[in-house]
């Protein structure tokens, strides 16, 4: 299995479907479980760069990198953004993710507290990206542009 795939596009909701389509056929010959986690991977990661992102003058779109060989899958998504809250709190999910011995009991712990308080809403895409997707993240945070990375093995 190869695949590469590289689209910009500005930070509309209909990109997520064509990411989704573009993603899927992109990886037509993967096994079903790894493309579905990809798929998912993907929109989770499009869909917090057009929530949460803007445009910067480092970043006037959002950029989306796939890249599969035989033994790893990596999906790249860079946007801009200046609220460095936001950010922060991000980065925050993000690192609990990538240390995390048991990434199933983060995501039901995120559950939970949607469950337990009616008012709170979201943030739990990161966590399913670790837990239902399997994969690893790393963000990085430089000149206002946010450079999110997901990665796995592609026989895990």
């Amino acid at each position: 299995m190869q695949a590469h795939l590289q689209l910009s596009f500005a930070p509309m909701w209909p990109n997520v479907r064509e990411i989704r389509e573009r993603v899927g056929s992109a990886l037509q010959d993967c096994p079903s479980q790894l493309r579905s986690a990809a798929i998912m991977t993907s929109s989770e990661l499009v869909e917090n760069a057009i929530k949460y992102g803007e445009s910067v003058p480092a970043a006037e779109t959002v950029t989306f990198v796939l890249e599969a060989t035989l033994d790893r899958l990596c999906i790249r998504v860079v946007n801009g953004s200046t609220n460095t809250v936001g950010v922060a709190e991000l980065q925050r999910r993000v690192q609990e993710v990538h240390g995390a011995g048991d990434k199933q009991a983060l995501y039901f712990a995120r559950l939970e507290e949607l469950l337990a308080d009616a008012d709170e809403t979201g943030r739990l895409g990161i966590y399913r990206v670790g837990f239902e997707g399997g994969f690893d993240l790393q963000l990085d945070y430089t000149n206002n542009v946010v450079t999110i990375t997901a990665t796995r093995k592609a026989n895990a």
